[in-house]
């Protein structure tokens, strides 16, 4: 700072350094060093621009003033920067001092702490070390005398250096004791997390187990409820009043266990049996559980066929035998279930009205009479109305149990081909030719047939699975449209039209003198083709009158009679439902009517089969 003249002037007689320093520098000998830049031309000659420019700006007393602006921003910065930065040192410096300082007493402190701690629980060891040699060394002095002598003065010793050390000690546990105290909670924590709680449940004082939860009680009395229900009808009323407090178990019991504990504990009047239950329900209870399971057993033997995978054998009710704790005055010997078991029941079964059926009928064939057959339905008067499909109840005498056969067959069934046909211009009307011959398929199907008792007829076919083997071929047959003249006439469909749309009625339908429909109609009533053909025939006959015959080139023709005047040509197309004459009454006839006849494949067909409800 002593190098800073500007601080030593007033603003009048401010120091120009530059002006100095151009004048010192005036005064170097021209080196190396400080030999000026060699400027260009334009720069170095007086009167270059640059050079004017220079002049005139030295000239403005402005260009001093901002000179002077730019060098005091520059120094104070400098100098409050150069400030701050001795200050931030200095102020990190002190800090880390204090710091340090800090620590150091700090550790100080610990360190001291720490080795009071270490010395104060060491030094009744180190004390007990010692006191053990100082009194090995007196027994030993003192041993001369005598060893009880010695043991005397050994233990007078150790008793005045308990109590002359007993503060050390307690110093000494002042310290052990937290950490073995700490320990100890640690280990009582994590043993107690260990351990498996759960309820034991006491019945008259009795312990009979543990459990879960409450609910798994309650399930199992509900299961002894059900256990010692008897099969005679009579209510059981059976409580038991648990009391509950928490143990350590590792061993829970489920329902049924604990069912069985609680039967033991709470009566001297249960005994270890075996129940039958059929369909869910208790039929019987007996001590002779195995005879029961043999004889159920027996009775399946005489159906099954152990060289017959196929087949399998089973009751139509759901039969289990459960072995348990029951109630003793339920008992009953097994010929008792037995007998039920061979005996029979009042059962129900649903029978669908089949087509002539009659209420007396159906009556007999299930052994009752008409009246009972009645009685059984009340809900429909069926000797007034009796419909196919209704369902009638039938209640009868049925076997208790039934044995039912199920037996699974693969069988292979043919798939019938269809019957394509294709017309053909090549052909002639009415000409067949077999285009490609059809083949049957194969299925695979797997069925199983249900037989009850001892009957060979299946009761019930249920179908399981049906697999194609081979796809069917169809038959493509072909018929011929093609006219003597060329043209082309078109085949019938076989779906044949009524041929009088406005006729009066039919007054004979085909029997075995007549061999067709008489259709009424008025005189001049057109009469139109059944189906699309040709005329094959149209003229008179000295029974049909005029008469016209169409053959529709697949088989079938139709003749129309006793026509009063013809609208066709042998040879002619015609279309289904063209008009091909006009009803009247010509040639062996008695009233204005079309005879109409079908033939297919040269046989005469009954009308009434296509028009039933002519």
């Amino acid at each position: 700072m002593k190098n800073l003249p500007v601080a030593c002037h007033t603003a009048g007689e401010r120091y120009n350094e530059k002006d100095d320093f151009e004048k010192e520098a005036d005064k170097l000998p021209v080196t190396q060093e400080n030999k000026p830049l060699q400027q260009g031309p334009e720069t170095n000659r007086p009167d270059g621009k640059l050079h004017q420019l220079w002049q005139w700006a030295k000239s403005k007393p402005q260009t001093a003033v901002l000179g002077e602006f730019f060098y005091e921003v520059g120094f104070w910065g400098e100098y409050t920067a150069r400030r701050a930065a001795r200050g931030t040192q200095e102020l990190v410096h002190g800090l880390g001092k204090r710091l340090a300082g800090a620590v150091k007493i700090l550790g100080g402190y610990v360190s001291r702490a720490l080795t009071t701690c270490w010395q104060e629980m060491t030094e009744p060891f180190h004390r007990f070390h010692n006191g053990i040699k100082n009194i090995a060394d007196v027994m030993r002095r003192e041993r001369e005398q005598s060893k009880a002598h010695a043991v005397k003065e050994g233990a007078a010793y150790f008793g005045r250096g308990v109590k002359l050390y007993y503060p050390l000690l307690k110093n000494a546990l002042a310290y052990v004791m937290p950490v073995l105290a700490l320990g100890v909670f640690v280990y009582t924590v994590r043993t107690v997390l260990g351990y498996n709680y759960a309820l034991a449940v006491e019945v008259d004082g009795q312990v009979v187990g543990y459990v879960e939860n409450e609910q798994v009680f309650d399930d199992a009395a509900a299961e002894i409820q059900q256990r010692i229900k008897p099969i005679n009808g009579e209510v059981t009323d059976w409580k038991v009043a648990p009391s509950y407090s928490i143990a350590i178990s590792d061993k829970t019991l489920p329902v049924n266990q604990m069912a069985d504990s609680i039967l033991k504990a709470s009566s001297s009047e249960i005994v270890d049996a075996s129940a039958l239950y059929v369909n869910g329900e208790i039929v019987g209870v007996t001590t002779e559980g195995e005879e029961l399971k043999n004889y159920i057993d027996e009775m399946k033997a005489p159906y099954e066929d152990p060289d017959n995978p196929n087949l399998r054998v089973e009751f139509t009710k759901e039969l289990a035998v459960e072995d348990g704790i029951y109630a003793a005055r339920s008992l009953v010997s097994a010929g008792d279930i037995e007998a039920i078991l061979e005996g029979e029941e009042q059962g129900q079964l649903n029978y669908t009205v089949q087509q002539f059926d009659t209420p007396s009928g159906i009556a007999s064939s299930h052994g009752l009479s008409t009246q009972q057959l009645v009685d059984m339905n009340p809900q429909q008067d069926i000797l007034k109305m009796l419909h196919i499909g209704d369902t009638l109840i039938i209640q009868k005498s049925m076997p208790f149990l039934e044995i039912r056969r199920i037996e699974t067959r693969t069988e292979q069934e043919t798939i019938p081909y269809k019957n394509v046909t294709q017309n053909s211009s090549d052909l002639g009307f009415g000409q067949t030719r077999i285009k490609q011959k059809g083949e049957e398929g194969l299925h695979e199907v797997v069925r199983e047939y249900v037989y009850y008792g001892d009957s060979e007829t299946p009761s019930e076919t249920t179908e399981i699975q049906r697999t194609v083997l081979k796809e069917p071929v169809d038959e493509i047959k072909e018929i011929g449209q093609k006219l003597a003249n060329g043209d082309l006439a078109q085949v019938g469909n076989g779906r044949l039209a009524w041929p009088v749309p406005n006729y009066k009625g039919v007054s004979r339908w085909m029997t075995n003198g007549h061999k067709g429909a008489d259709i009424r109609a008025n005189f001049g009533t057109p009469i139109y083709a059944s189906d699309s053909g040709v005329v094959t025939t149209a003229g008179w006959h000295y029974s049909y009158g005029n008469h016209v015959v169409i053959n529709h080139g697949n088989g079938t023709t139709t003749l129309y009679a006793h026509a009063s005047r013809l609208a066709v040509r042998p040879g002619q197309s015609v279309q289904r439902g063209d008009v091909i004459a006009y009803v009247g009454s010509t040639g062996n006839s008695t009233g204005n009517h079309c005879h109409f006849e079908i033939r297919i494949n040269g046989q005469r067909v009954d009308p009434h089969r296509y028009f039933p409800y002519k």
